[in-house]
């Protein structure tokens, strides 16, 4: 695959892919090659060089796709919700469309836009098809910044959720798990640890959707804040997430639960059908900061759409439209009709 030192300028648009030849025991390496490959074909038969940019780690990757590249016509990410994360990274705030092709473990966020999973060869397609006819769309994205040093520590988009208690535990289980495929980890990791249960302790400070503002101690096992709706491989934890609408949602356990209740409410959000529980606490959020509470055990570490983020204390907000995102022109219409619904409302 040529890299992006070996070219040379044609005047054509360029498609940069990167891919994730480490994950999934190797067979990312095969996704990612499968992907390229048709990517190349594909654009060169509609004008377009498309070249790989991926480097020998993360962060090579993440440099190599935020540094500027004359006639860049879009990026594009072969993988999961990690990559997923690489890719608005590069990307948000700049005006450059992202396009997913979803082959990793959990494509959560894919999931949730009803893109094609596990199939290289569509997503392909959806990609090219949606370049040729303009059709993107602009969507929110969550931030997540150091509170204590203006964003110095730690300063992320995301695209899916924050995971700062046992989401985060399941998600760290989850990635060190033997098992083939995405979902039984999730699930292996979500049975154990909801039978593990333990007590977090954090102190909130919160604006509510309404502009009102809250500050307080809480313990629980789970707190997170949501952009998007799916997490684990298809666990459908903020059922109510809207890309458009400027807010996140804050999704929380009101009391330790026992054993079974525990259970429970993990096979309810499988359904999306738990934040009626009386256990489930699920309020829309301006901003948000969360730091180590007086009370309860000390949180994990912080993930976000697969991937580490850090540690509290951190601040965490929505930011407005701040992903140009690539979707068939079908998800671009309804999209378009929803946004006009609702500004009519």
């Amino acid at each position: 695959m040529p890299k992006r030192t070996d070219l040379t300028p044609t005047g054509r648009p360029i498609i940069a892919v990167l891919t994730n030849p480490a994950s999934d025991k190797g067979r990312g390496r095969f996704a990612g090659r499968t992907a390229f490959d048709l990517m190349q074909r594909r654009g060169g038969e509609l004008g377009y060089d498309v070249i790989d940019i991926t480097g020998g780690t993360r962060s090579e990757s993440l440099r190599n796709a935020s540094r500027p590249i004359p006639d860049l016509a879009a990026l594009v990410v072969v993988g999961g919700d990690g990559m997923v994360s690489l890719g608005i990274n590069a990307v948000a705030d700049r005006d450059i469309p992202l396009g997913i092709i979803p082959c990793g473990s959990g494509n959560d966020f894919a999931r949730g836009l009803g893109m094609p999973i596990g199939h290289i060869a569509a997503a392909v397609e959806v990609i090219m098809a949606a370049l040729y006819q303009h059709s993107a769309i602009n969507i929110d994205l969550g931030h997540v910044r150091s509170a204590e040093d203006g964003g110095r520590r730690v300063n992320t988009f995301f695209a899916g959720m924050l995971n700062c208690s046992i989401d985060a535990a399941i998600n760290s289980r989850a990635n060190h798990s033997r098992l083939p495929f995405g979902g039984l980890r999730y699930m292996e990791a979500g049975i154990w640890e909801a039978s593990h249960v333990t007590d977090y302790g954090f102190h909130v400070a919160v604006t509510f959707e309404e502009g009102f503002r809250s500050e307080y101690e809480l313990s629980t096992p789970l707190i997170a804040i949501a952009n998007g709706r799916y997490i684990g491989s298809g666990i459908e934890a903020s059922p109510d997430s809207d890309l458009t609408d400027g807010v996140l949602e804050m999704l929380w356990v009101k009391w330790m639960p026992s054993v079974p209740q525990a259970l429970r409410i993990l096979a309810k959000a499988y359904r999306g059908v738990h934040t009626g529980d009386p256990l489930i606490g699920y309020r829309r959020i301006r901003e948000i900061t969360l730091d180590y509470g007086l009370q309860g055990g000390k949180p994990p570490t912080l993930m976000a759409d697969g991937e580490i983020v850090g540690t509290l204390p951190v601040q965490v907000e929505a930011h407005r439209k701040a992903l140009k995102l690539l979707v068939p022109d079908a998800v671009r219409r309804q999209w378009r009709s929803s946004s006009d619904d609702k500004s009519g409302e």
